[in-house]
């Protein structure tokens, strides 16, 4: 079987983000996530890197204090699709920064939110008369996610079947 995208199994994310299986899967039962791909009843979920980009800003949203339910549907409403919609290599999420603006006194799932393309060296402002945001650095999750999905197991096994795919043509 020929693969045109890489996708990684569920073991490949709950090492590498790290989350646990049972809060990724009461994620998705609850719609609060879906999966770029979806699996067939009796056979193993994958990933795209996408949704392991997603997973991961899940997770740092819920070490901000955030619960799950609210981090995993800010993505799914919010971060998916800006990653399906406008990004199609790991490298077109350099600098990218995910900023989430709450209301003076409360965070929703309808919470405005900007993406924007920010370099290092460039001041991030925010007006006066704006309350505080969230700020996420998808680039920085989107890196080190993709490398470390480089190193996984099924990477390794991807990439013998592109070999012997590419040689055998």
């Amino acid at each position: 079987m020929i693969i045109n995208a890489p996708i990684w199994r569920n073991a490949d994310l709950i090492r590498i983000i790290p989350i646990t299986r049972a809060d990724l899967n009461q994620a998705m039962s609850r719609n609060d996530f879906r999966p770029e791909y979806t699996s067939r009843p009796g056979k193993a979920r994958w990933y795209s890197w996408k949704d392991v980009v997603a997973v991961a800003a899940a997770q740092e949203l819920r070490k901000l204090g955030l619960g799950p339910s609210v981090a995993f549907r800010l993505v799914q409403e919010h971060l998916s699709p800006f990653l399906r919609g406008r990004i199609r290599e790991p490298d077109d999420c350099a600098g990218v920064l995910w900023l989430i603006r709450p209301s003076k006194d409360h965070l929703t799932i309808e919470t405005p939110c900007e993406f924007l393309r920010h370099t290092e060296g460039e001041d991030l402002r925010i007006a006066p008369n704006e309350n505080a945001c969230i700020i996420v650095n998808v680039g920085q999750i989107a890196g080190r996610v993709f490398n470390d999905l480089q190193a996984t197991e099924t990477a390794k096994v991807i990439r013998r079947e592109f070999q012997t795919s590419t040689v055998a043509a």
